[in-house]
């Protein structure tokens, strides 16, 4: 496909550029210069390279009503306009000249996963057994990557969409291969064929938090069984993957460390005594996501709609010790962020685990079990003062709850859009989302078409080998 002409443009003659271009010290500890890829440290390198985890979702995040927007911001891009107000009407595939990063990242990122897969074996300097841990942390990553474009350029998988065209399937880094567009079915028996093959080679510890560990195949292999609806797997593998690391951040602890310049908003933008999200026991593996995303209120990132805010209970860390309610001159009513350090959103985290386990214990008839499974997460997100334990009277309840406060946890990531997608499809859980600017107000319907981004207009014209079939009409 001429995706991957374009990648190996940067290639020449067989000679690879590995640059170190990020701002996170050893995440990017990769060699300068030109290099023909060989050594098992060669290949290595494409992995410590944090420019090659951006899961870009902003488009995402303005359909959840995780970022705010505003008005004079929305005036900008039409695209950004029709999703954040959940416009029907509108053609997004007409306007949609802009929106082709997350595609064509995934896609570099592919390419990288590829090459890895297809030549780590013959790697040089390394053991067997340093070999097939490096292609087996390739397929994870490679499965992180389908899953994220899937769910970006492709319906939700249910037993009635499954035959549905979805995204190309590339397996191979060579500019050759054929790239036909898969069916959803055969993208997601693809992703479970490659975690269960990693798993067995994978770390207990990467060499760092970009390499995944075995926690992270387990941990992504539920994530990709809760898509698909099958929750005992799911469940299963998430218990595997909390065998593997249980550990939750002490965000009391933080709070209460930081409280000075938390509640200060002189210094709300000062560096962190601790940096929570590089540093966290709970990271199984870690994707900045865009290379724009980062909270602080000199750069105005990331803000929250102060709807969305109000769907945080009180005393919840999640909220209050990530942002703060702010008013511009010219009354804009929104949250700021008020630290500067880039969250794990396009990684796994164990708190993901312990989630996905709830909902699937509650759907097994387990929803006083599965509350609890929630609270042991909550507990340390929550100021003492004005934690509560999560209570239901039945398992409708239970459930409807456990997604919310996961809406919470993983607010502006691809997860839980991700989550309402499925619950959406399936029908027992619907998601309606509302939002409500100048008086009006704006809803998102479980059905809408809105729930599938287009393909942009650089894909459609430029298919490479094999011609793309738009997944949604508007």
């Amino acid at each position: 496909m001429k995706l991957i002409n374009n990648i190996l443009s940067k290639f020449s003659l067989g000679v690879v550029l590995l640059a170190a271009t990020s701002c996170d010290g050893y995440l990017n500890e990769i060699p300068k210069g030109q290099k023909t890829p060989t050594t098992w440290e060669d290949y290595n390198a494409f992995m410590r390279n944090n420019n090659t985890s951006y899961f870009e979702s902003e488009q995402l995040l303005f359909l959840t009503g995780d970022y705010f927007r505003s008005p004079t911001a929305l005036n900008s891009s039409e695209l950004t306009r029709a999703n954040y107000l959940y416009l029907e009407d509108v053609d997004r595939t007409l306007i949609n000249s802009s929106d082709y990063q997350a595609y064509y990242s995934a896609y570099e990122m592919m390419f990288y996963w590829n090459l890895i897969i297809e030549e780590g074996m013959n790697s040089t300097e390394a053991t067997d057994d340093q070999r097939r841990m490096l292609v087996a942390q390739a397929k994870v990553l490679r499965a992180m990557t389908y899953h994220y474009i899937v769910n970006y350029h492709a319906d939700q998988y249910w037993e009635t969409t499954k035959d549905q065209l979805s995204v190309p399937l590339a397996t191979s880094a060579s500019v050759e291969s054929a790239t036909p567009q898969a069916t959803l079915q055969e993208i997601y028996d693809f992703m479970v064929s490659d975690l269960k093959e990693a798993i067995p080679y994978l770390p207990k510890h990467g060499e760092t938090i970009l390499h995944p560990t075995k926690a992270a195949g387990y941990g992504m292999l539920a994530r990709v069984l809760l898509s698909m609806g099958r929750y005992s797997e799911a469940r299963e593998a998430a218990e595997s993957a909390l065998a593997e690391n249980s550990a939750l951040y002490d965000w009391v602890k933080f709070y209460n460390d930081e409280k000075d310049r938390i509640e200060n908003t002189a210094v709300w933008n000062a560096g962190t005594n601790v940096n929570p999200e590089i540093d966290n026991p709970e990271n199984y593996v870690y994707h900045q996501a865009s290379s724009s995303y980062w909270q602080g209120q000199s750069g105005g990132a990331l803000t929250v709609p102060v709807e969305r805010a109000a769907k945080f209970e009180e005393g919840d860390i999640r909220l209050i010790g990530h942002w703060r309610y702010y008013v511009t001159g010219a009354g804009v009513e929104y949250y700021r962020g008020i630290y500067a350090n880039v969250p794990n959103y396009g990684g796994i985290r164990s708190a993901e685990m312990y989630y996905i386990k709830a909902e699937c214990q509650a759907r097994a008839g387990e929803w006083e079990d599965a509350l609890e499974t929630v609270n042991t997460v909550r507990r340390t997100r929550f100021l003492p003062e004005y934690y509560k334990d999560l209570t239901a009277a039945d398992q409708t309840e239970a459930i409807n709850k456990i997604i919310d406060d996961k809406a919470n946890e993983f607010i502006q990531t691809q997860v839980i859009f991700c989550d309402y997608r499925r619950l959406n499809k399936e029908g027992l859980y619907p998601r309606t989302l509302t939002k409500t600017i100048d008086d009006v107000t704006y809803t998102l319907k479980p059905n809408s078409h809105l729930w599938i981004m287009p393909y942009p207009i650089q894909v459609l014209n430029n298919p490479g080998n094999n011609p793309i079939v738009q997944t949604v009409d508007m």
